[in-house]
């Protein structure tokens, strides 16, 4: 980013909407939402109303590339292209996509809501694909694009999609009865495949995942395309992974549909606004439908202070402290010791009465009866985790941002591990940082009413990990997060009882 320009920016390449409920006009008020600086190529004027498109006039084609030449002289992070009427800009456009280095979003229009046709032809708008990072189509645009059957499932006409070499987004609005799991009827159902030379692979076993927001009436909802498509773009420009943008355009879109409102007595857009911030915005993100008839994992008391050690004789040394919980991680061992090891440490962890987890060998913690066990994000794709919900085993799973918090709470895990929160010594890491963790405490840690049913699942409690030292664990406790998980503040410490004793103290009695 150039540090003249702080301010993030998009560049825009879509069509204007006279009415102001699509296209260019909410792509606008979706970068102001979002705080990012919207430059702007514009492919056609439309002359419509909140419910029909009455004509539209393509720019000239020198027009158009004058707007591409002089908006490459400035700064933005994210493309977003929609609406393209003309296809004889197309070749001007992909010659100038492959001179960039910032992904493309392409929202490939090819009808309006109100059901005319504004975009290009199927087949010249999909020799677009290549260029484009990730595309987000309804399913007619995916069937168009595809040649697909009518029927097609979503798994199937997303994984075509990705043969083009971009990441799919495919909403579901359109879906018809047998397109989406019968489990999922009652839901509002999107869905992510990534292509196999991803970059920046998903956890999930072949790189899709299912997105769900319960279903609700909405009676406005012009520019939920144009919306959603200009929101990925906008916080991928601000510097999110692909997957949290995805997860943050989803619950973009929620909140703005929640708030949407009428130009006319037939229709309206939805809200543009600010940053989600309310949890029942954001979906549930599984890989398996499956997943959704799990059993819930059995619950732990408050976490506190919670050392992560590689060894037995670290668990020896910590928990006489009155460590309310510790995790295990052995990471190289034979099998016998490692069976020896652990069935030694949850010995030990049930005479201090300590929440004792292991980390990765979920059978071992089963067959050694141990508190708890604890995955990460590609462990969710091979462990069996109806055998570790059924054995009363509890189940925490670490969290890099957005799309892996989603995914983990759909499993109504025990516990969720946030980080790393600073650089570690430990291992190359994403950073969160605090300014996320600020975000995510309040939005994650949901108080239920007093007089709700206790079998009602209120989320679970959060442990913040990574880089947290002694001179750090305050600031990272006022975020509210109530737990921190350390590894080298005490296992490198000069003196490390002192530095458990010290860190304890933090903490509030509760915790303890």
């Amino acid at each position: 980013m150039n540090p003249a320009c702080p301010t993030p920016g998009i560049l825009i390449i879509s069509a204007s909407d006279s009415a102001g409920c699509s296209g260019l006009q909410a792509d606008l008020r979706t970068a102001q939402g979002l705080m990012v600086h919207p430059l702007s190529v514009v492919t056609a004027t439309t002359a419509q109303t909140p419910t029909r498109l009455l004509a539209a006039h393509p720019v000239s084609i020198e027009g158009f590339t004058k707007q591409l030449e002089a908006v490459k002289a400035l700064p933005f992070q994210a493309v977003k292209i929609g609406a393209l009427p003309d296809p004889n800009c197309l070749p001007v456009l992909k010659d100038w996509l492959a001179t960039l280095a910032v992904p493309v979003v392409l929202d490939p229009v090819l009808d309006t809501s109100s059901g005319q046709v504004l975009g290009m032809p199927a087949d010249a708008l999909k020799t677009l694909l290549p260029y484009c990072t990730v595309i987000t189509p309804n399913v007619p645009e995916a069937l168009a694009l595809t040649g697909l059957p009518a029927g097609s499932g979503l798994p199937m006409l997303a994984k075509a999609l990705s043969a083009f070499g971009c990441h799919v987004y495919l909403k579901g609005g359109h879906a018809e009865p047998g397109q989406i799991p019968a489990s999922m009827a009652d839901d509002s159902v999107d869905y992510l495949q990534w292509p196999d030379n991803s970059p920046t692979p998903l956890p999930s076993s072949e790189g899709q995942a299912w997105l769900l927001q319960k279903r609700g009436t909405y009676p406005y909802q012009r520019g939920t395309g144009c919306t959603l498509s200009t929101a990925l773009a906008a916080f991928i420009a601000r510097g999110e992974t692909l997957a949290d943008a995805c997860v943050l355009a989803n619950a973009y879109v929620a909140q703005g549909l929640k708030a949407a409102y009428p130009v006319s007595d037939a229709r309206g857009p939805i809200a543009q606004q600010g940053w989600p911030l309310q949890l029942d915005d954001y979906p549930t993100v599984v890989d398996d439908p499956a997943w959704l008839t799990l059993p819930n994992f059995a619950p732990c008391r408050p976490l506190g202070l919670y050392p992560v050690v590689d060894s037995v004789n670290w668990i020896k040394r910590l928990l006489p402290l009155k460590v309310p919980t510790c995790q295990l991680r052995i990471k190289q061992a034979s099998p016998d010791r490692l069976k020896s090891a652990i069935q030694e440490a949850v010995g030990i962890g049930k005479a201090h009465d300590c929440q004792l987890f292991i980390n990765d060998y979920w059978q071992l913690a089963i067959e050694t009866g141990a508190y708890g066990v604890h995955l990460g994000q590609e462990d969710l794709s091979t462990a069996d985790l109806t055998a570790i919900a059924r054995s009363g085993l509890r189940l925490g799973i670490s969290t890099h941002g957005e799309y892996e918090w989603a995914r983990a709470r759909s499993l109504r895990p025990s516990y969720l591990a946030i980080g790393a929160i600073f650089n570690t010594q430990t291992k190359p890491v994403r950073v969160v940082g605090l300014e996320r963790l600020t975000r995510w405490v309040p939005l994650l840690q949901r108080r239920l009413p007093a007089d709700a049913s206790a079998s009602t699942y209120s989320g679970p409690p959060l442990t913040a990990i990574g880089g947290i030292d002694l001179t750090k664990a305050a600031s990272v406790l006022a975020t509210g997060v109530g737990s921190i998980a350390v590894v080298s503040a005490i296992t490198r410490a000069v003196a490390p009882e002192t530095a458990t004793r010290q860190l304890l103290d933090l903490h509030l009695p509760t915790h303890r």
